[in-house]
């Protein structure tokens, strides 16, 4: 439903997704289970009306939304209003690489040094 709801919020051009140029219309949202990734470029107004569409999920379905479980994470000029998207979301600043889904993410390219849990978690399950 949530997914449905951003959809289309991008198609009334309320928000835009990121990538653009590699998937049409742009990536806005990943979800596994109860895991959920927004995707977003820049822009208290945009910002504002991916708030509203989470509120309105919210009041739909029924499920209640943890921002203060969740995390923001800004790139480049967006740092200086870090402050202003945590205080619109309720939610704290993250810090990469994160992980998701047991994989480590990261804005640049993931060094040897970060695959090193995953390689010893293979190792332990593959020697078992």
């Amino acid at each position: 439903m949530l997914t449905l709801l951003i959809n289309r919020a991008k198609a009334n051009d309320q928000v835009h997704g990121v990538v653009s140029h590699l998937i049409e219309g742009g990536l806005s949202i990943l979800q596994y289970a109860d895991d959920t990734i927004l995707f977003m470029d820049h822009n208290l107004e945009q910002a504002q009306n991916m708030k509203n569409i989470l509120c309105a999920f919210k009041q739909l379905s029924g499920l209640k939304i943890n921002f203060h479980k969740s995390e923001i994470f800004c790139f480049d000029e967006d740092k200086n209003y870090k402050n202003h998207y945590m205080e619109l979301f309720g939610c704290n600043s993250g810090n990469f690489p994160i992980r998701y889904l047991g994989i480590p993410i990261h804005y640049r390219k993931l060094s040897n040094n970060d695959w090193v849990k995953i390689q010893e978690r293979f190792e332990q399950r593959l020697s078992s």
